[in-house]
């Protein structure tokens, strides 16, 4: 009796006792397309705060210049008056009326002169308090564009990985490959870089319906820099056959590789056929590639002048010779890189 009574209230403790829940399995990662999509999302939102934030801050300047403008009058008006009334000191006025009205007159002035200073006192801490807030949205905006060069560049390499998985070992072909994961990686709209647009370009050309950056390509003064010292070995020639979107110069094995335009790797790492890569991003929707590279020197967010060192030539498979792969992509589209690349001097 006793054990079937120890048997029903320990069933009856069980029952009321919660059930131990298993340990829940992580979340399914987010693809990497979609974490780019919300980078891409956080990245333009830091840069209209930013750019709100500059332009309240140049209204707040121009505030602080108005009133220190106004102090400086009314110094400039009191100032005559204090040396008269130091020269003048010790003498008996004449005139006391003259002497009372400019007593007041003088009095107005201070006061004024008082209530500008205050008032600038005011507005240079506004300044203050908005270069503050300016500041730290710039911040937030550099760690927002870490975060998105970032997610581009987990996104091409899940891109290529499932291109690459299904493409037949014979057809693969590693620019192709890359070009297709670009396709379909660039975004409509990327962060803006003070590098390839043209200031001085119409804004209808500049701004489409979907304000998403210029129609046309526009270089920068004088060209691209070339990316390596050498002869182009295999030009561009996107409607052959092969689908050539870039072109190879032919360098010795080691030699330096830089940059075409000022820009922000987005992408580094080995590609299956390609070597070594590295991409760059700039302004208005363009991005350089650099492949065949035996070593690289840069990092994903990092920001490189014109002619910074990115790493150094390898060998490229397209022509089985030492050698850089270079490719300028505009709006998801190939450019014949000879055709944009300075002259060489």
């Amino acid at each position: 009796m006793k054990a079937v009574l120890a048997a029903w209230l320990l069933a009856l403790a069980l029952a009321a006792t919660p059930a131990l829940a298993r340990k829940p399995a992580p979340p399914a990662p987010r693809a990497p397309q979609a974490r780019l999509s919300e980078a891409r999302v956080r990245l333009a939102a830091g840069e209209a705060e930013t750019v709100r934030l500059s332009r309240q801050l140049a209204a707040l300047e121009a505030a602080r210049d108005a009133e220190a403008r106004r102090l400086s009058d009314l110094l400039a008006a009191l100032w005559p008056l204090r040396a008269e009334a130091l020269a003048s000191s010790g003498l008996a006025g004449a005139d006391w009326a003259e002497a009372d009205r400019r007593y007041v007159w003088t009095r107005a002035l201070y006061a004024q002169a008082l209530a500008a200073r205050q008032a600038f006192t005011v507005a240079a801490a506004r300044v203050r308090d908005g270069r503050v807030a300016r500041d730290a949205a710039a911040l937030r905006l550099l760690a927002g564009q870490k975060e998105a060069d970032t997610a581009f560049s987990e996104a091409v390499s899940s891109r290529v990985r499932e291109l690459e998985s299904a493409t037949n070992a014979q057809e693969r072909d590693g620019a192709a490959v890359l070009g297709q994961a670009l396709d379909a990686t660039i975004a409509p709209q990327t962060p803006a870089l003070p590098t390839l647009s043209n200031s001085q370009a119409a804004p209808e050309a500049r701004d489409g319906p979907d304000h998403d950056g210029p129609k046309v390509f526009t270089p920068p003064p004088g060209g691209l820099s070339w990316p390596a010292a050498g002869n182009v070995l295999t030009p561009f020639s996107a409607a052959s056959r092969q689908g050539r979107q870039g072109i190879v110069v032919a360098v010795p094995e080691g030699s330096p590789v830089t940059a075409a335009a000022a820009g922000r790797v987005v992408f580094t790492g080995l590609l299956r056929g390609l070597g070594r890569v590295v991409i760059l991003t700039h302004e208005d929707r363009c991005h350089t590639v650099y492949a065949c590279l035996s070593e690289s020197t840069v990092s994903v967010g990092e920001a490189v002048p014109r002619e910074a060192a990115l790493g150094r030539s390898g060998y490229c498979n397209q022509t089985r010779a030492p050698g850089v792969y270079f490719e300028l992509r505009f709006r998801e589209k190939a450019l014949n890189p000879a055709e944009w690349l300075a002259v060489r001097r």
